[in-house]
């Protein structure tokens, strides 16, 4: 039997406040190399619009990168919110 590799959906990410549009959009997906990638769909982050996750935090699955944005965010808090 050849084992069949399960292929990875996108995940989108949110943040803001309940019942308002949301002011952060993170997009995390895996490019055509099989890189996690984290995009900023509705800002433009400039420098850090689109990260490799991959190289940046060692992520192998798109699971795996979701948990790296949300540890990034919990712990630089002052930053997620425009501090």
């Amino acid at each position: 039997m050849a084992d069949k590799k399960k292929e990875e959906k996108p995940v989108t990410l949110t943040t803001g406040i309940p019942g308002k549009k949301a002011r952060v959009v993170h997009k995390v997906f895996k490019n055509k190399k099989g890189d996690v990638i984290v995009d900023h769909t509705n800002t433009n982050q400039g420098k850090w619009d689109k990260i490799n996750l991959t190289k940046k935090g060692g992520s192998r699955t798109i699971k795996q990168g979701v948990k790296a944005v949300q540890k990034f965010h919990k712990s630089n808090a002052h930053r997620s919110q425009g501090r």
